[in-house]
């Protein structure tokens, strides 16, 4: 599957663009080193786009690629924004892909920078609405490095570790991860499980 306007595929994985709004100074895209392919998504997806998109990956097999033997990939949500700072479009665009996709496991690639007083109701919300997973971005040990590192423009790292665990305890199978080079690999590990996380990965860029 080759990338398009809405979609493209992200270690196999069916990844679609959901808008662009962000909590940080980049996109996740930008700090993996893919500006190409930031430069050509589409910056607002219709919710029917999304729709006939991932309908038509499902139609052309992706589901056979998207499996192993231990489970399937299914979709992630991702892009040029935060997919946590677009509910709207998540609560529009997932009930019809579930009811049209059921038991296809939903992921969402965010920053996780949400304030404390919002997580829970928000956790509860990605529930009722069947997300699975998250993959949170977290590339530092301490306030300082995660500053230099994410340069939000909300919040920060004691509002992205708090979510982290307040996820988890919600139900949500929470992933955190960073981008090759990581110096810190083994406290950082540390760090998301003691959170709650399922795991820390090193993505390639």
């Amino acid at each position: 599957m080759t990338a398009n306007l809405i979609s493209y595929a992200d270690n196999q994985r069916l990844t679609l663009q959901c808008g662009s709004r962000l909590p940080a100074a980049q996109s996740l895209l930008q700090l993996a080193g893919n500006a190409q392919l930031l430069a050509q998504l589409a910056a607002a997806p219709t919710v029917q786009q999304l729709l006939n998109v991932a309908e038509q990956a499902y139609q052309a097999g992706y589901e056979q690629d998207a499996s192993t033997e231990f489970e399937l990939q299914g979709i992630a949500i991702a892009g040029i924004g935060d997919p946590l700072l677009h509910r709207e479009l998540l609560a529009e665009f997932l009930p019809p892909f579930k009811t049209r996709r059921h038991g296809v496991p939903v992921t969402l690639v965010s920053y996780g920078l949400v304030a404390p007083k919002e997580a829970p109701a928000l956790c509860q919300q990605l529930l009722e609405l069947e997300v699975e997973k998250l993959e949170i971005y977290l590339p530092a040990t301490n306030p300082p490095a995660y500053q230099q590192a994410v340069k939000p423009i909300q919040l920060g790292f004691s509002e992205v570790c708090q979510f982290i665990h307040t996820a988890a305890e919600a139900g949500l199978q929470v992933t955190c991860f960073a981008y090759a080079p990581v110096t810190q690999q083994s406290e950082l590990r540390a760090l998301a499980l003691d959170l709650g996380a399922r795991g820390f990965v090193v993505k390639q860029p």
